[in-house]
């Protein structure tokens, strides 16, 4: 690991240290698991990449690639079906061979309005603006952060029964508008969630980008699809703790990400 991911890890850590001790994708967890207004997740991810997919979906010899992310996701309900949404992150990356880079990444400013519920669920309608932070140009879609993008995503939230445990299925889709020369993305993620005993989560969680066709410039057309697994543990009435892995299953034009993560849940 470089030196500016061993920062970005001790920065990490030391938020961690900092949070009350006795006070949880690109895919937040779903909100609507809890009756609280708001919630803060921070989350740290680490994924490398030896290899990569060709424009026919190969897997091919690459150089290496290193990230390092970390996603602070603020949510706060300011009326009854109305959400405000605030996500900044920081990220390292690192190519064998090529330019490091180091700083703010994206930060995600909008609101998600549910326009249907009921006991078992919701269906809402979610917007927001990302506005990058350190530019990088890179052919390989994973990496590449250059100009503001517009998501606008449909979510589908229902509550499941499984026996005498409970569950859920949290659908979405977007399209994603983005300036200058990167294509349009197609954006479907799907989690489900199970939870063995109350205070335990396990939730699998596919997440899958298509390029709107080719951009301009460098941009071919790609896509990737992204496998998490993680587990979530209450740790206190408004605190939990997450683990998880996650790897890219297929793809192209894109990177072969191996990885794993964490994070820590706040509701309030």
């Amino acid at each position: 690991m470089t030196g500016r991911s061993n920062a970005f890890a001790i920065a990490f850590a030391g938020m961690f240290a900092l949070a009350p001790a006795a006070a949880a994708q690109d895919l937040p967890p779903p909100a609507a698991e809890q009756a609280d207004k708001g919630q803060v997740i921070a989350t740290f991810y680490y994924s490398s990449s030896a290899r990569g997919f060709d424009a026919d979906g190969e897997s091919i010899d690459i150089a290496d690639y290193q990230k390092v992310e970390l996603y602070l996701l603020s949510e706060y309900e300011i009326a009854p079906d109305l959400t405000l949404i605030f996500k900044p992150s920081l990220r390292d990356v690192s190519v064998e061979g090529g330019e490091d880079d180091s700083g703010l990444g994206y930060t995600d400013i909008g609101g998600r309005y549910r326009f249907a519920d009921s006991e078992e669920g919701w269906l809402a309608l979610e917007t927001t603006v990302r506005i990058p932070g350190v530019s990088r140009d890179d052919k390989l879609a994973q990496v590449g952060s250059t100009d503001t993008e517009y998501d606008l995503r449909l979510r589908g939230f229902h509550n499941l029964r499984l026996g005498g445990d409970s569950g859920f299925i949290d659908g979405q889709a977007s399209y994603r508008l983005r300036d200058g020369d990167p294509p349009n993305e197609f954006h479907a993620d799907l989690t489900l969630g199970y939870r063995p005993r109350p205070n335990v989560l396990l939730m699998v969680q596919s997440l899958n980008t298509i390029s709107d066709g080719a951009g301009g410039g460098i941009f071919d057309e790609y896509r990737y699809h992204n496998l998490q697994l993680s587990g979530v543990v209450d740790v206190a009435p408004a605190v939990a703790l997450q683990a998880g892995l996650l790897g890219t299953i297929a793809g192209e034009n894109a990177l072969r990400e191996r990885g794993f993560f964490g994070g820590v849940w706040i509701s309030f």
